[in-house]
């Protein structure tokens, strides 16, 4: 049994793996250390990988240390089943390396672009020769809410979850549509961008966020909220 320790902005995800087969996922966003240690009890893994984009967490490295088995840290550098292009690999966030491994895994051979919405947005391209391009970096949903909000003098924090009219009907409307319709055209802007280049481009889109999608996006377009997880599942095959 394999564990998968990917501890994002807002939330922390570990899922265990029987060889390539998902068994189970648990997302938390408080006690992170106990959840680690009650994961590692009831699966036993023989292995693990974890990523951070949290920064180190003194709670989670001591659990780490406690764990009875080998721990792969996953970093831009680690060895891979793609070619990573990126100018700067030591700064490349593991999580994205992660899901550009998750979804070769599931799509090999193909043209593939990665969208993962969470905390930020990052778009990640990857050929079907396994030549990992590099990609973009675009706040998320919540970060555009918040920003709005702190860098006016009267902007209110809106939720996002409400009306997203295709024209806002009174101030709260305005915000919630502009940023999440916002956010759409510039995932189907980026999405018809590289297609134009990649005429057999595949889509996967991975995250806690879901946008809106007209119908030939729909057409190429795959979801795993598991991306990440697979990917570091996949990763301790390479080491």
């Amino acid at each position: 049994m394999n564990l998968t320790i990917d501890i994002g902005n807002t939330r922390a995800k570990v899922a265990a793996f029987d060889g390539d087969r998902l068994v189970s996922e648990e997302r938390f966003e408080d006690d992170i250390p106990s959840h680690l240690l009650e994961a590692a009890r009831r699966f036993q893994p023989e292995r693990c990988a974890f990523c951070s984009v949290a920064g180190r967490q003194e709670g989670v490295e001591a659990v780490l240390h406690k764990l009875d088995c080998p721990v792969l840290r996953v970093t831009g550098t680690t060895p891979a089943p793609v070619k990573v292009c990126y100018h700067t690999p030591e700064t490349l966030g593991a999580d994205r390396l992660a899901a550009v491994v998750g979804a070769v895994t599931l799509q090999p051979k193909t043209d593939l672009l990665v969208i993962d919405a969470g905390t930020c947005i990052t778009y990640d391209l990857v050929d079907a020769a396994g030549n990992y391009l590099g990609g973009n970096i675009s706040p998320g949903v919540e970060m555009r809410l918040e920003a709005l909000h702190c860098r006016t003098a009267l902007l209110p924090r809106v939720d996002a979850d409400g009306p997203t009219p295709d024209l806002g009907y009174d101030t709260l409307t305005a915000i919630r549509a502009g940023v999440v319709r916002g956010i759409g055209y510039e995932l189907q802007g980026c999405i018809r961008h590289w297609q134009k280049r990649y005429p057999n481009l595949r889509i996967f889109l991975t995250g806690g966020d879901r946008f809106a999608f007209s119908e030939a996006v729909r057409q190429n377009l795959l979801t795993d909220s598991h991306l990440v997880a697979r990917g570091l599942n996949r990763l301790l095959r390479e080491v």
